[in-house]
């Protein structure tokens, strides 16, 4: 059994291009210098700045709103001027300017402005990112190699979360030397880009005349992805809204338990553990099974577990459980939706369809984060749980709705 599956991943590594490899190797020193702040981003507001939970629920969906914003914006300049790269070199060049801007600030405003241009950087580069693996994936290891890329990233934040722990307590938790540091890992991502990354050729069913500069995109182009894409993205749409913040969850497990505040980055590890070890298998799964609606619908039943888990916490391993489960539904459907959203849309509109799903994801979390942080200050932080679960029913029961769509679609 072993050395079958073995001789898998060996078939897997060696069909899987050098770029997507590079890729997931940027991603992970990405979320290495990102979650170097981000770990402890929720305690410095809260603790030394002494910044509401409402305040802190709208940053944190303001913040990711945006991001999600740019995301549909470079998706569909990455089709439109068929240079993926170009972009991604530019948002991970955004993401290693803001770290130093974190570093220096002092109050709420200075690091909302600076965490603006990070996650500006990080929507500019993380469509064409996916669309870069999209392109290059081989047709039967789609999910796979989406899956790759999320572990890399996953691990990457792991990693992140160690040194931003290591760091603090050896600096005295000294906030802004934790920042500063997080400069290093985002530098090598942006000279790996520049060196590493190559754009595959432009799609074969572009026009030969906009082939050399530019590709047009119609409106009746967007509009006509489809009656599934669209069902696809109502679905993403619920799932967003109840996801609760990372921030909210580990000041809710700090509470909840009495913890001291250096072990918030262990929070963090043990949530991206969960993340990191599941994308390539779901992946494998999926890619084997042609199936990708049944691996999601297992992960919101896991996301629902984990809020529950949350809700009745009353010791450490239920919290540790709750949120190896919360890392598991993410490593689930952040790999299984962008590979189902390649399936659907026509290769040369990777970009804006993954842009899209984006920007629906954007909306629902500003909604999601705000939502969670007014019923945190109103009524208390286990309501947000509640709140999640019911919303996390609906995005269960649209899902199923779904599969039993495609399953009439594939009988007819």
């Amino acid at each position: 059994m072993f050395s079958c599956i073995r001789c898998f991943i060996s078939e897997i590594s060696s069909r899987v291009p050098s770029t997507i490899k590079t890729v997931g190797i940027v991603s992970f020193l990405i979320n290495t210098s990102t979650l170097m702040i981000f770990s402890l981003f929720g305690l410095y507001l809260h603790d030394e700045l002494h910044i509401d939970f409402s305040r802190i629920g709208f940053l944190d969906g303001t913040i990711e709103a945006l991001s999600y914003i740019t995301k549909i914006c470079s998706g569909i300049l990455s089709d439109i001027l068929m240079n993926r790269k170009l972009l991604f070199l530019l948002g991970a060049i955004l993401l290693f300017v803001a770290k130093p801007l974190e570093a220096i600030a002092t109050n709420y405003w200075a690091l909302f402005q600076a965490k603006i241009l990070e996650r500006v950087g990080n929507g500019l580069q993380s469509t064409p990112r996916d669309a870069i693996v999209g392109d290059w994936a081989p047709k039967e290891y789609k999910a796979t190699c989406f899956g790759i890329r999320q572990s890399f990233a996953a691990f990457g934040a792991v990693f992140g979360a160690i040194l931003a722990m290591v760091i603090f307590k050896l600096s005295g938790e000294d906030y802004q030397f934790v920042f500063w540091m997080a400069t290093i890992p985002a530098f090598f991502a942006v000279c790996l880009i520049a060196t590493c990354i190559k754009d595959r050729q432009k799609v074969k069913n572009v026009s030969s005349k906009s082939q050399t500069r530019y590709r047009k995109i119609k409106f009746n182009e967007i509009k006509n992805l489809g009656r599934e894409y669209w069902m696809l993205i109502c679905v993403a749409c619920t799932y967003m809204v109840s996801k609760v913040s990372e921030s909210i969850v580990i000041l809710y497990v700090l509470e909840a338990l009495g913890l001291p505040k250096s072990v918030a980055p262990v929070c963090m590890i043990i949530y991206q553990l969960g993340n990191g070890f599941v994308p390539v298998p779901a992946g494998m799964i999926s890619d084997k099974l042609k199936s990708r609606e049944t691996l999601f619908i297992i992960g919101m039943i896991i996301f629902l577990l984990s809020d529950i888990l949350f809700i009745f916490s009353t010791n450490l391993f239920m919290i540790i459980v709750a949120l190896l489960c919360l890392g598991m539904y993410i490593g689930i459907t952040q790999s299984i939706f962008p590979a189902k959203i390649v399936d659907l849309v026509s290769p040369d509109l990777k970009g804006t369809g993954i842009g899209i799903y984006h920007l629906v994801c954007a909306l629902s979390l500003l909604a999601g984060g705000t939502i969670a942080g007014y019923i945190a200050d109103t009524y208390s932080l286990k309501h947000t749980f509640i709140v999640s679960s019911c919303l996390a029913i609906i995005s269960l029961v649209l899902m199923l709705k779904f599969n039993k769509i495609l399953i009439k679609k594939d009988h007819n």
